[in-house]
């Protein structure tokens, strides 16, 4: 039997923290580094990085690897939602423009395309890839990536289910959270467990 850690790590606060930011490329602000380094601060144990190409995750994640003198890779597919249209447009506009829409996406997102956004499916099929990676490189793992991806990890550890969006609405992930999963392999089985708090 083996074990080794899968730590989460969402980016900081953002320069626009009340937009809806998925592809957009938006910097953190100066807190938000803050936030990111004192949370790493927190973090041992840790045999590599792997992060989100989007530049409010890999700047700081760069930082923490020189710190720690660990290997650092950038993975593509760590990247948040691409919401298409919708993507970096402040929540209350999108919600003044397209109320219903809005409300439906979030309620049963699977049945809601943004336009010229990702399918949520395609969102969730990249992911498993890099999930399946993770798993394969059997090493303590710091991984820096987006609110959603961290809530999509967890509801595939807890085993929700493809179109159960509770994960969505009633996962709160804030600023520079930390969520660690621990993997078990016996038997040549992947058994991942979500350590709380």
């Amino acid at each position: 039997m083996q074990q080794f850690t899968i730590t989460l790590l969402r980016h900081g606060e953002t320069v626009a923290p009340k937009n809806l930011n998925g592809a957009t490329d938006v910097a953190l602000s100066a807190l938000g580094k803050q936030q990111m380094l004192d949370a790493a601060s927190k973090l041992s144990d840790i045999d590599c990085i792997v992060t989100s190409p989007l530049q409010r995750c890999f700047i700081m994640a760069q930082t923490i690897a020189s710190q720690w003198q660990v290997p650092l890779s950038i993975e593509q597919q760590i990247a948040e939602m691409n919401f298409g249209d919708w993507d970096g447009q402040p929540f209350d506009e999108l919600y003044q423009q397209f109320p219903t829409k809005m409300d439906k996406f979030w309620r049963t997102p699977w049945d809601v395309t943004v336009p010229n956004g990702e399918q949520l499916s395609d969102f969730q099929q990249r992911i498993d890839k890099a999930w399946r990676r993770l798993l394969t490189q059997q090493k303590n793992t710091l991984v820096v990536c987006h609110g959603g991806v961290i809530r999509y990890l967890i509801a595939k550890v807890l085993n929700l289910g493809k179109h159960n969006n509770s994960h969505i609405t009633a996962l709160k992930i804030d600023f520079a959270a930390i969520v660690k999963i621990q993997i078990t392999i016996d038997d040549e089985q992947y058994y991942p467990m979500l350590l709380w708090p």
